[in-house]
């Protein structure tokens, strides 16, 4: 798996696992996946609904919230950050194509968990990784902006 980063030592962020590397999750104490890819996305090896019956399979609890140009729903960022407060101190996949959508929903769970506003997000996320620039930028500040 491509550019996978550990966030926390129980948190990764990564671009699209295989069915190997799912396996090799479960293998390494991964308890949960999220998946913010869309099906039919390019270069794709497997769909989310293929995802989400192999990790199962497995015993990874999974969550598919597809992140595309639209702005975030704030059903779908209280669902990834609930998944992610459920398993806190556990070992947690987020990941999306190339993990730039992984890094801007892990920055948003962070923000709303620790009450940062818009300008204290992007930097307190530089400063854990979270590294996010351009569109996925915009896209933190104006959902925290409209949804606080």
């Amino acid at each position: 798996m491509e550019t996978m980063k550990a966030i926390k030592p129980e948190l990764a962020i990564a671009g699209q696992p295989t069915e190997a590397d799912l396996r090799a999750l479960k293998d390494q104490g991964f308890v949960g996946v999220v998946n913010l890819r869309n099906e039919g996305e390019p270069d794709q090896p497997i769909g989310p609904s293929a995802e989400a019956k192999l990790a199962e399979a497995i015993g990874l609890e999974y969550l598919h919230y597809g992140v595309s140009n639209q702005p975030l729903s704030p059903e779908g960022v209280k669902a990834v950050s609930d998944f992610l407060t459920r398993h806190e101190g556990e070992k947690v996949l987020v990941h999306c194509r190339s993990g730039g959508r992984a890094s801007a929903l892990v920055l948003l769970h962070e923000a709303r968990k620790n009450g940062w506003t818009a300008e204290e997000a992007v930097e307190k996320g530089r400063a854990m990784g979270l590294d996010v620039k351009g569109g996925l930028q915009m896209l933190v500040e104006h959902y925290l902006s409209t949804n606080s």
